[in-house]
């Protein structure tokens, strides 16, 4: 896993464990506001990780950050067969677009420029990912199998 996604899949770590902690004296909204925030912030500032980052509140307590860097990376890798790349692809997608019809701009915004991977099968890429997962092909902390957790 590239160091970026890597970082990305610690800071969701961190996200949830922050938010469950303090999920009485801090609810979920105030700590998805703040970092949402300090994205844009940071990403005028040209930090790129920042720019790709998306935050979505999950429930009182629950909150989860993605990036939408892979969509750069993983989109032609899928476009050229490569199986792991397109099931993550979907993943992502799926998820993302969850959080789109939960009013998450961002999340729209990502679903809607892409570039996602063309002429793709989503549900049985997501199918495959779960496998993956299980079959340990994925690292059950890789924001993949993170995201298939919580769609579930």
């Amino acid at each position: 896993m590239p160091a970026g996604l890597r970082t990305h899949a610690r800071l969701f770590a961190l996200a949830l464990a922050l938010v469950n902690v303090t999920g009485c004296t801090a609810p979920a909204k105030e700590f998805v506001d703040k970092i949402r925030t300090e994205s844009a912030e940071k990403c005028s500032e040209g930090n790129q990780a920042a720019c790709h980052t998306i935050v979505q509140e999950l429930g009182k307590t629950k909150v989860a950050i993605e990036s939408t860097a892979p969509i750069e990376t993983q989109t032609p890798a899928c476009n050229a067969g490569k199986q792991d790349a397109c099931q993550q692809m979907a993943v992502l997608h799926g998820e993302l677009s969850t959080w789109c019809s939960m009013g998450n701009t961002q999340a729209c915004a990502a679903v809607n420029t892409g570039p996602w991977p063309a002429n793709w099968d989503e549900p049985a890429l997501i199918d495959a990912a779960k496998m993956s997962c299980l079959a340990g092909q994925f690292k059950p902390d890789s924001s993949t199998c993170q995201a298939l957790e919580m769609m579930e």
